[in-house]
């Protein structure tokens, strides 16, 4: 028997009356606890004694910090629930689930081209995963996936169990996080749903939603090419629409003006960005300032852009170094943004490449200006635009 299997073979009928029983089960556990933690521990225990597997994970998405936090879990060693977090980017599988509000099998994680083989996975043996959306009142917070070590077809029947879980899941925290405010990381996850509630109003929405949309439908279309190549550019383009996607998790208090603190946003990038290369570290220091949702998405595809090509080429073979992304608020009515690395260097930048082209059409957009800085290693990029609100 595969070492990360539980259960023996069985037929599909034995198989789904078993899904329907484990189904029933959640549910009244979820109206005898009151707690968003062991809701969902129950779901992570819950989905490994129906698929019939060993690791299992709730992960929470952090609009602020931009990731998904492992929050519950089985099978996993010590220091992984509460500690350890994945990307929200379309190449991590439970950032694609959570972009594109879709279920995500993957088959072979280890040899996938789409995805990146996140540290925790590797270190566990993980090569066949299932991910879905756990929604609350319209809004994805969070990720239910369940893991094997053991190659492994996850069915229909699987994906719709699953999904099935993840939604009575999302129905009892959508009581539960507004009950628990005051407590400790429940208090977070309370904030962010009240904020979202509060800032998004139908159009906001709407407007997500539609995203979402655009990012599922890109997806697929990207899985039907058949040119490496065309896919890798195809995934460059799917890598700036999350990245808008990412500004509508930032609106500010003001929602009715559509402002967006420019530090929130670039933070949430900087914390995704950060999740694509490990031994590579995105540090962020940025000072406040508000600014209209349609300044402040050229700047953070800019960000995007010139981390996601320092990333690329700054440091091969392995090495690792730090990307440095710096905001500065500056007399009169000025806005600093740099974009530093400390690595081997990139050279001049070639004229008509698209990366380049694109950076300067977005400065542009901002009435702003782009320069190559000087420094002893690595490059650098400032970025020095008006600030209007």
């Amino acid at each position: 028997m595969p070492a990360d299997t539980l259960s023996p073979p069985e037929d599909q009928l034995t198989r789904l009356r078993r899904y329907g029983e484990i189904l029933s089960d959640f549910g009244r556990m979820t109206g005898e606890s009151n707690e968003v933690d062991r809701l969902t521990q129950l779901a992570c225990v819950q989905a490994a004694r129906g698929i019939g597997i060993r690791h299992t994970k709730v992960l929470r998405y952090r609009p602020e910090v931009g990731d998904l936090l492992v929050v519950a879990g089985v099978g996993w060693g010590p220091g992984v629930v509460g500690h350890v977090s994945l990307g929200t980017d379309l190449a991590s599988p439970p950032g694609q689930a959570l972009q594109t509000r879709l279920p995500n099998v993957v088959a072979d994680l280890p040899n996938d081209p789409e995805y990146r083989y996140s540290g925790l996975l590797r270190d566990h043996g993980i090569v066949s995963l299932l991910n879905v959306p756990v929604a609350v009142d319209g809004y994805v917070w969070g990720v239910l996936e369940v893991d094997s070590q053991e190659p492994r077809h996850f069915g229909q029947d699987d994906v719709r169990f699953l999904s099935a879980l993840g939604h009575t899941l999302g129905l009892a925290l959508r009581g539960r996080i507004g009950e628990q405010a005051a407590v400790g990381a429940v208090a977070d996850a309370a904030r962010a749903l009240a904020q979202e509630r509060m800032l998004r109003g139908e159009l906001q929405h709407r407007s997500k939603n539609d995203l979402q949309l655009v990012l599922s439908l890109l997806v697929m279309q990207r899985r039907r090419l058949p040119d490496q190549e065309a896919r890798r550019v195809f995934g460059d383009v799917l890598d700036r629409v999350a990245a808008i996607g990412v500004a509508h998790d930032q609106l500010s208090p003001d929602g009715a003006t559509g402002l967006i603190n420019l530090s929130d946003y670039l933070q949430a990038l900087c914390g995704n960005l950060s999740q694509r290369r490990e031994g590579v570290l995105v540090e962020a220091t940025l000072e406040s300032a508000a600014m209209p949702h349609s300044r402040a998405v050229p700047l953070g595809l800019v960000v995007n852009e010139l981390v996601t090509n320092a990333l690329k080429h700054a440091f091969p073979q392995g090495r690792g170094g730090v990307i440095r992304v710096e905001f500065e608020v500056a007399p009169p009515g000025e806005g600093r943004l740099w974009v530093r690395d400390d690595g081997i260097g990139m050279g001049p930048p070639r004229p008509g490449s698209s990366g380049t082209e694109l950076v300067r059409r977005l400065v542009q957009q901002v009435g702003g200006r782009l320069e190559r800085t000087e420094q002893a290693q690595g490059t650098g990029f400032r970025v020095t635009f008006p600030l209007v609100t």
